[in-house]
């Protein structure tokens, strides 16, 4: 016993000198004195010896435990100065600037989002919103939107439970296929003169390089006595100035929307080639916005505003177009990938 006693010391010390860290301190300590350690264990075999000999082997185990112990933190104590020697002997060149962790930064759509909305909020317009699912009451109703507008079809608006079900008088549920459902419940609850712009969220039957089932949407809306269509052109006005940083004329082409008459779509000079032409105006100098016109007077009464003491005018373009016009961004799906290389185009 004795003899694998002085043994394992010679094992210990012999493995003791290639232990470089910590972690292999403690599974060395284990490997010997730990419950199941090897050295451990011959103490449990004193029994097997004569007794006049346990004395003897006992004060021995004692030795070698201490002497392991000791070895132990000897080691110890070197590893922790050989630490401490080569991070003193490590060269720092406090010139360099430091590594800075990577900064997150706002979405493009959201930079363009709140870009608008301060823009317009500089024109004396209020911010308003509204919820994501609305009865078709909001969103076509009101709007005077007919019961067999193309719009209302299946293929063109997500339907949250499917057409049909219910009594003939039972609302349908829609994921709002624009922005004009705040200017309804705006205009439910307030009195003229009302001025805001109602950006979010909208979704459609759609997609492809243009086109996604889900975009954004700014819509204006102004309503007092007296408001005219010459109104709207000097707010879009200002509103490019405001928005581009210089001057920009503003055109108008005729068109039909059910919720505004007159209606007209509104084109804006391009601000990239100042109107000389360019490819992203397509050489014609000016670029589509969006849609715009004086309120319907069904869509006044519908709200409860008399049509014959105030008129209004609205206005709406997808800030995903512009987004993409403001960056040159060839297709609408890298806005919604979520890819980081795109996104770290666009620090704020």
């Amino acid at each position: 016993m004795p003899h694998r006693l002085a043994q394992q010391f010679e094992q210990f010390t012999a493995a003791l000198a290639d232990v470089t860290s910590d972690e292999g301190l403690y599974e060395l300590q284990v490997a010997y004195l730990g419950k199941k350690g090897s050295v451990t264990l011959l103490k449990g075999e004193m029994g097997k010896i004569p007794p006049a000999d346990r004395k003897a082997f006992g004060a021995e185990w004692n030795r070698v435990r201490d002497a392991i112990e000791a070895a132990l933190e000897q080691r110890r104590g070197f590893l922790k100065a050989e630490a401490r020697r080569r991070d003193l002997e490590r060269v720092v060149d406090l010139t360099m600037p430091p590594l800075r962790p990577p900064e997150g930064s706002l979405h493009p759509l959201t930079q363009t989002r709140r870009r608008l909305c301060e823009t317009f909020v500089r024109l004396g317009f209020d911010v308003a919103v509204g919820p994501h699912v609305e009865g078709e009451q909001f969103n076509f109703d009101d709007l005077n939107v007919p019961k067999d507008h193309p719009t209302r079809d299946m293929q063109d608006t997500f339907f949250v439970e499917p057409r049909g079900r219910g009594g003939a008088d039972a609302q349908e549920l829609v994921l709002r296929t624009h922005t004009s459902p705040v200017q309804i419940r705006t205009m439910r609850t307030r009195k003229p003169p009302i001025r805001i712009v109602a950006p979010g969220a909208t979704f459609r039957c759609d997609d492809d390089a243009t086109h996604s089932p889900m975009f954004h949407q700014i819509e204006g809306l102004y309503v007092d006595e007296g408001v005219t269509l010459a109104d709207l052109k000097a707010t879009l006005m200002a509103f490019t100035e405001d928005f581009y940083g210089h001057r920009l004329d503003v055109r108008f082409r005729p068109s039909f929307f059910p919720f505004v008459e007159p209606g007209a779509e509104f084109d804006i000079g391009c601000p990239f080639c100042v109107m000389k032409g360019c490819g992203l105006c397509k050489q014609t100098g000016f670029i589509e916005i969006g849609g715009c016109g004086m309120v319907h007077p069904r869509v006044l009464a519908a709200c409860g505003i008399d049509p014959e003491v105030y008129t209004g005018w609205a206005f709406g373009f997808g800030i995903d177009r512009m987004t993409m016009s403001l960056h040159q961004i060839s297709h609408l799906r890298l806005m919604f990938e979520g890819d980081v290389r795109f996104l770290e185009q666009f620090p704020c």
